[in-house]
């Protein structure tokens, strides 16, 4: 089989499970996962982001994906007080791409939010991703 015919395999491989919510795995045993599974990071009613944030476990050298079409979504990482108040006004680092991979670094709270206008406050479009010492 000749190298692109690989090539388009692996694409499409990767696309499909990323679609389907799949969590993907690298080299490293890092895992990958996509924030609201088949949903991505949208303001939908009906996307509960603190249920999807409980029911993973995240570990150091993971990576948080955000899905998003940008032209609607951004990722703000923000402090807990950010978070809990869903100001958008001073956050630790902003994504805008519509494919952000955000790698865990080190144990605590990884806290996200939407900075377009409302997104956190009255659809909840926010995450609290946590990393525990434990795991």
């Amino acid at each position: 089989m000749d190298l692109a015919k690989k090539a388009a395999i692996v694409f499409f491989t990767l696309t499909f499970m990323a679609i389907s919510g799949v969590s993907l795995t690298n080299s490293n045993s890092s895992i990958i996962h996509k924030v609201g599974d088949r949903q991505g990071w949208t303001a939908d009613v009906g996307v509960d982001y603190i249920r999807w944030a409980q029911s993973g476990t995240f570990h150091i050298g993971d990576i948080i994906y955000f899905e998003y079409d940008p032209g609607f979504h951004n990722v703000l990482q923000v402090s807990r007080e950010d978070y809990h108040a869903c100001n958008a006004a001073n956050p630790i680092a902003t994504y805008s791409s519509g494919n952000d991979y955000i790698k865990i670094k080190s144990h605590g709270h990884y806290f996200f939010i939407c900075g377009f206008p409302s997104h956190c406050t009255l659809t909840s479009q926010k995450v609290d991703i946590r990393a525990p010492e434990d795991n």
